[in-house]
């Protein structure tokens, strides 16, 4: 059982700049870690069976989660589904948000981005609101390897083409345009680069954020290897919410780095850009977030840590080569 899904129980507090500051942090004990796969292991039993014969299901979005682990909650319920369910994914935003203020009170995220799944069902329904595949979140994301992440990744792949249609045409055609004008016909190393705060950390397995020179390294591995091969057209695509990670590859990499301008993005000291002020945010914050996440599912490798984006990249094309850093 994946549990728990943190490195270490910690508790943060808030800086003057909104971003998390670390004030206690202490290894899980051996009965804590038992107990807490225990009752998960419960939780998530209950939670699939429920699941499977639920008529009608309605997905609510997590309030203290960004948009792509949002999108993930919705790809664990809807693979779990029966067959005939009637599926509703509620992204209405209510004003109680923390990290997921894409918009103005009542505003649909999900209508904005994707194709509508089903209409809200009758009174009688089921809310799917806990986590069931914790391979999804924090710590869990590396714990497949090898071939059970493959296939896991190409079982999930299936779920995305049965349930998952981006319809919103910024999104589609910013997609096309990078694609014609940088991707196509060449070798793509994808990169996805979180900003390092205390609390990314806690969602590596190791307790630690890659520093940009470990995947710099990795990067001019991969481009060496191609020059070995004769493949000298090749494309780097960097998608990253650190406004110092950008600077850092594009003095590593100059014109060879594509990375999207006029996108929001922080410092490890400041806040994430998921948990600005509702007047700082809107549906095209989240729109951003959808065009990096394709554009990574794109390329031909996907240099990464732990993260939501380069989990549900892997899963759009599960041909994806992944090189964890």
């Amino acid at each position: 059982m994946i549990a728990p899904t943190v490195y270490r129980r910690a508790v943060y507090a808030r800086n003057e700049k909104g971003g998390w500051c670390l004030r206690h942090r202490r290894a899980f004990r051996h009965r804590e870690i038992l107990k807490l796969k225990v009752s998960a292991a419960r939780r998530i039993f209950v939670e699939s069976m429920k699941l499977g014969v639920a008529r009608s299901v309605v997905i609510p979005r997590y309030p203290e989660e960004g948009l792509v682990a949002n999108l993930l909650h919705v790809l664990e319920v809807v693979h779990r589904v029966r067959p005939d369910a009637t599926v509703h994914v509620d992204w209405v935003l209510k004003g109680t948000e923390i990290a997921f203020r894409y918009g103005e009170l009542g505003d649909d995220v999900w209508a904005g981005l994707f194709r509508a799944l089903a209409p809200r069902p009758p009174a009688i329904m089921h809310q799917a609101a806990w986590r069931v595949d914790l391979a999804f979140w924090g710590t869990g994301r590396d714990h497949l390897k090898g071939r059970r992440l493959q296939e896991h990744r190409r079982v999930y792949h299936s779920t995305v083409l049965k349930w998952l249609e981006i319809t919103n045409k910024h999104v589609l055609e910013q997609v096309r345009q990078t694609c014609v004008q940088f991707l196509d016909e060449r070798f793509c190393i994808g990169i996805h680069r979180r900003v390092g705060n205390a609390q990314v950390a806690d969602l590596q397995s190791d307790g630690k954020v890659p520093s940009l020179e470990m995947f710099i390294r990795a990067v001019e591995v991969i481009v060496s290897l191609l020059t070995k091969e004769g493949i000298a057209e090749h494309a780097i695509f960097l998608a990253t919410d650190d406004a110092e990670a950008a600077d850092e590859f594009k003095r590593a990499f100059g014109p060879r780095l594509i990375v999207r301008s006029d996108v929001q993005r922080t410092t490890s000291d400041a806040a994430e850009v998921h948990f600005r002020d509702w007047d700082r945010l809107s549906i095209s914050d989240a729109e951003d977030v959808v065009v990096d996440t394709v554009l990574l599912s794109k390329c031909d490798v996907l240099v990464h840590a732990s993260s939501s984006v380069s989990t549900i990249a892997s899963i759009m094309n599960p041909a994806l080569t992944l090189v964890r850093v």
